[in-house]
């Protein structure tokens, strides 16, 4: 089958996870997506972390669906191809910061100018404005800035996820973006530049949880501690557990279901107000009572009573989860560089197609002649261009 942005074209000039992530989502979904590296090694990221011939899990993972081409955008003959990947582009997507691209000679403005219905996507760290605007960006900057770390504190230390959450967020905004614009455009036929700042795209994700005490101003409102603070795990006889009881008739089953109508009857933990009000204490009480049970009695009487209930796994584990096994969420496919892949399936599907399968990410500069000769290069030219040190 075909994705549902099947013939979407793309040009993609950034590296690392913030944009090559949003590519790759819209990739699955149909999109050709033109990966533009440069002539020096390319994309850090194909080097980070567990990795064969030259290519990580990692980039394995954030560009299936994606050709590679080596340009030096130093040089004038590199820059006029570059031009005409835009020319026929729907989308171009720029992940420097402010105005790098843009003196390279690619603004908004001149590209546009060229495609009037481009969308021009520019994702940086802080975004055009502001103090911050100029400075180098990493996950755990974000992390800091917008309220991840401190609200992982544990014992008074912050602490950062460990996962590039920050960058991921910024990738799904970016996607969501970009496909919002592709709507405008297909009602006015009129392109436009979209702007994405990772910081303010991770502050706008947290706003309604991590800073829901953070938002009532008035003196009169009911500022209770953010619950989230108390969000944990919790231990059986020889394990661990996440078990939610939302509600007031779940909190009365999981205590049925364990034994324990004392705590059901518990006038600081009989209504959600209270039991928000004692979370402290009754988180404590909630662990106290599962550790009475090992893991697997614990689970079979949760959710023999309809709790959410699930054993916590280990990454090493999450492949093999009868669930996840069952609905193919994870597969092993064959990468014809770098051998056999776990890979995941996107959370979304189209009328219940789960077919579509995207390229095997690139090596470094793959496709250089093949895209090179879709715009009307010959094999000679090619060569020439190679020579002079404008492609890879």
């Amino acid at each position: 089958m075909s994705g549902p942005l099947t013939g979407t074209k793309i040009v993609e000039l950034a590296q690392m996870i913030a944009v090559p992530g949003a590519t790759h989502l819209l990739a699955t979904q149909g999109a050709q997506i033109i990966k533009v590296e440069n002539t020096s090694g390319g994309d850090d990221l194909r080097m980070y972390g567990s990795r064969k011939n030259n290519m990580s899990g990692w980039f394995a993972n954030a560009n299936a669906g994606k050709r590679s081409i080596g340009l030096d955008l130093s040089q004038d003959e590199a820059k006029e191809i570059l031009w005409s990947f835009i020319k026929e582009a729907d989308v171009f997507i720029e992940g420097f910061r402010p105005g790098a691209v843009a003196r390279l000679g690619f603004s908004s403005a001149e590209a546009l100018k060229l495609n009037p219905s481009l969308i021009y996507v520019s994702s940086s760290g802080f975004g055009p404005r502001g103090p911050y605007s100029g400075r180098p960006v990493y996950d755990p900057v974000i992390q800091a800035l917008s309220g991840w770390a401190g609200a992982q504190r544990n014992e008074s230390k912050p602490n950062l996820i460990r996962g590039m959450v920050a960058d991921k967020v910024a990738a799904l905004t970016t996607s969501q973006a970009i496909t919002a614009a592709l709507l405008a455009r297909s009602k006015t036929g009129k392109g436009q530049h979209v702007e994405v700042s990772m910081l303010e795209a991770n502050i706008a994700f947290n706003w309604p949880d991590v800073m829901m005490h953070e938002t009532l101003l008035d003196e009169d409102a009911l500022h209770l501690p953010n619950l989230l603070s108390s969000y944990q795990l919790f231990s059986t006889s020889d394990g661990w557990v996440s078990v939610t009881a939302g509600t007031d008739a779940q909190w009365k089953a999981v205590c049925s279901a364990l034994n324990r109508n004392d705590l059901a009857n518990d006038e600081r933990f009989s209504s959600a107000n209270n039991r928000s009000k004692n979370f402290t204490a009754w988180y404590e009480e909630f662990d106290e009572m599962l550790s009475a049970f090992p893991t697997k009695e614990a689970l079979e009487k949760c959710q023999a009573a309809d709790i959410p209930a699930v054993s916590v796994l280990d990454p090493a584990d999450v492949a093999y989860d009868e669930h996840v096994v069952a609905t193919g969420s994870v597969q092993e496919k064959l990468h014809p560089v770098i051998g056999r892949i776990r890979t995941a399936r996107q959370g979304a599907t189209f009328n219940g197609e789960v077919e579509y399968e995207p390229s095997p990410a690139p090596t470094y500069c793959e496709h250089t002649d093949e895209l090179l000769k879709e715009i009307g290069f010959t094999l000679e030219q090619i060569n020439d261009l190679r020579s002079a040190g404008v492609i890879s």
